[in-house]
């Protein structure tokens, strides 16, 4: 066994304090391996003039394998948080794993082609204590609180006040750990002493998660609404990676990889208002961060309206007097009016739910040459806010991109063009979160590029110099994506921030 311990610093106000006492045992019996691990750990951390962060658990491991060919793996956690109450501060977490590499098998010594050749699959359970909107933000959570009110004032000038105290949080003595139930199954897979290929499917389900309530009414009284176990959301998806390296002569060599995760989330359960769930503007069962808006149809024209007005069978719209050219919406809840009731889910999230990546390196004789692109999918974005499109702010504020040709115009009234009709002061109407500005922001990066020259050693340079190499590099030099008017990957709807820089260097290495 081993222990260990790190002091608060000296002078320090902030520190952190560990203690370990770990126990392993590992053993072969003829062909069967066995291994075993047992660890207690204590943490106290302070930071500043808080409480300390304080934490105690238990966890094991025990592995079995035949051969190297058959693998079994336990473990289990039984962790302590001080931000629940007593009797809800300790949870256990157990998990298994088992493997099976098949290439070790009698029957599969004859086939040449094949490296490896190994499945797997695992399945357990995962714990988490930290709370609030930042993970971690919200500490003890199961005692109320007092907080400070602004006061109140008395006299005939007003001129005399005395600060006020009110119940602040109210404590949730039965909060206890959010979990999440892992599986994963996997491949491993190796050929021809060149190429490797991982591949995993995996499902999570997360369960009693951390959620303020929203359904509480005002007249509870509640200054900030308790926090509850309560939420589930899963997630499922697969995971891939490929590398290649193949040595094609004596002086030419090439590799390769790739990486590829597709992944997609669902609410299952969370605390939505009664007049929400079950509606079109309910986010249960979608994405976590899904983008809800009005669904378009099309722009005004001019048969829509008789004397200014519109005709009988097109629903009223109410967010500002209509026009031809203007945005017409569907009325999703069939009620005869276009308002915020007619939200509903649109595109995906702004979190891509694909990922991938590629990139090839070649080396010849002194010459080097490699490249990486990063790319990803199904992700999407409502472009505008206030002050995105022209006469925005009663006219005072607005901005046009570099398209501004393509709008609609009473000459040339085009139902695909970017801009509906444009005015010099504010169109609510326009302005809503609607399909008609939803776009997708899938891209493909070439995120590095290099080309390098490594000096040959006997013929250029000296004794004293051990190796040298020139080289040029380049980051971000190429896009390629179907939205144009910004990079897609700025976190922002109109643009207003700095792009991804490109850049490009030389350089010279050497070592002496």
């Amino acid at each position: 066994d081993d222990a260990q311990s790190n002091s608060i610093s000296h002078g320090s106000p902030e520190g952190t304090s560990r203690f370990q006492a770990r126990l392993d045992y590992a053993r072969k019996f003829g062909d069967h391996n066995v291994s075993g691990m047992l660890l207690f750990y204590l943490q106290n951390k302070v930071i500043s003039n808080q409480v300390p962060f304080r934490y105690m658990g238990f966890s094991g491991r025990a592995t079995y394998d035949y051969r190297n060919k058959y693998l079994f793996e336990f473990n289990i956690g039984y962790n302590g948080s001080e931000n629940f109450a007593r009797g809800k501060r300790y949870g256990v977490f157990p998990a298994g794993a088992v493997g099976w590499v098949i290439t070790q098998e009698r029957f599969m010594r004859g086939v040449k082609w094949l490296d490896h050749l190994k499945l797997r699959a695992s399945y357990g359970l995962v714990g988490n204590d930290q709370l609030g909107a930042n993970r971690g933000d919200y500490r003890f959570a199961y005692l109320t609180t007092i907080g400070d009110t602004d006061g109140y004032r008395w006299g005939v000038d007003n001129d005399y006040h005395r600060s006020g105290r009110w119940e602040g949080n109210v404590g949730v003595a039965n909060l206890t750990w959010e979990t999440v139930k892992k599986a994963n199954i996997g491949l491993e897979l190796g050929l021809w002493n060149a190429i490797e290929l991982q591949a995993d499917y995996f499902k999570d389900r997360r369960e009693n998660i951390f959620l303020q309530r929203q359904t509480m009414p005002g007249s509870a009284g509640f200054v900030q609404t308790p926090f509850q176990n309560f939420g589930i959301v899963t997630n499922q998806g697969i995971d891939l990676s490929l590398t290649a390296n193949k040595q094609v002569s004596k002086d030419f060599l090439i590799s390769a990889r790739g990486t590829f995760t597709y992944a997609k989330n669902k609410i299952i359960e969370q605390d939505e208002p009664l007049g929400v769930l079950g509606t079109n503007r309910s986010s249960t069962g979608y994405p976590i961060g899904q983008i809800f808006g009005l669904q378009d149809d099309g722009l005004f024209t001019d048969a829509d309206f008789v004397d200014g007005e519109l005709i009988e069978g097109i629903p009223e719209h109410t967010f500002s007097k209509v026009r031809p050219g203007d945005i017409k919406y569907k009325d999703v809840n069939k009620d005869g009016v276009i308002n915020d009731l007619d939200r509903s889910a649109i595109g995906g999230t702004w979190n891509p739910q694909i990922v991938y990546g590629f990139g090839l390196n070649f080396q010849y004789k002194n010459f080097d040459f490699g490249f990486f692109f990063q790319g990803n999918a199904k992700t999407y974005r409502l472009i505008g806010g206030s002050n995105f499109i022209p006469g925005s702010g009663d006219g005072s504020m607005g901005n046009i991109l570099s398209n501004y040709q393509d709008h609609w115009t009473v000459d040339n009234p085009d139902q695909n063009a970017f801009w509906p009709r444009l005015s010099s002061s504010r169109n609510a109407n326009n302005t809503q979160e609607s399909t008609w500005w939803l776009h997708d922001m899938s891209m493909l990066r070439l995120k590095n590029v290099e080309l390098g020259y490594n000096f040959s050693k006997k013929k250029l340079l000296p004794a004293f110099i051990q190796s040298a190499r020139l080289f040029v590099t380049g980051s971000n030099l190429l896009q390629f994506s179907g939205f144009k008017l910004w990079d897609p990957e700025l976190d922002a709807s109109n643009g207003l921030r700095y792009p991804i820089m490109k850049s490009a260097s030389f350089g010279l290495e050497i070592n002496f």
